[in-house]
């Protein structure tokens, strides 16, 4: 069985609210998937539940993953996520969205280190924040809200 890697990386971070903000993925069988957040969602939602809900930031960026990784499971044993955001907390929180499905179980999530090359999905997510290339999906307020309070535990 072909155990695969995804990687992932965020053009425009969350946190800068006037900027868009585009996020890759891409496998080591060369799939990727990218998805687009507009500035005015983010501005939206920052504005709505800042003070409301904790680790928001990091909680956006989990939504943005969740929606970008989420049909391209499939024979994946590890995720490696870019160093855009607090790992420790992405890591914790990412699985609360597949809990149902547990499609996270056997998966490894691992930070890429700073001396590594760009990652595979820093390309696809630049590409798509210049728009050179299309977005699979673009991300809609109803979509974030849809998802933001599935981060319980039980």
């Amino acid at each position: 069985m072909i155990k695969l890697k995804i990687e992932i990386d965020i053009s425009g971070q969350i946190q800068q609210l006037k900027l868009n903000s585009a996020l890759g993925i891409k496998r080591t069988d060369k799939a990727e998937n990218s998805i687009f957040l507009k500035s005015e969602v983010k501005k939206e939602i920052i504005k709505k539940y800042k003070g409301q809900v904790t680790n928001l930031i990091e909680k956006l960026h989990c939504i943005l993953i969740y929606y970008c990784i989420k049909d391209f499971l499939e024979n994946v044993n590890e995720i490696i996520i870019c160093r855009d955001v607090s790992f420790r907390r992405i890591k914790n929180l990412l699985p609360l969205l597949f809990k149902e499905q547990n499609y996270l179980n056997n998966i490894k999530i691992s930070q890429r280190t700073s001396c590594e090359k760009k990652s595979l999905g820093h390309k696809v997510a630049l590409k798509t924040l210049r728009n050179k290339k299309l977005a699979n999906l673009i991300i809609k307020n109803e979509m974030i809200e849809d998802v933001l309070f599935k981060f319980k535990r039980k």
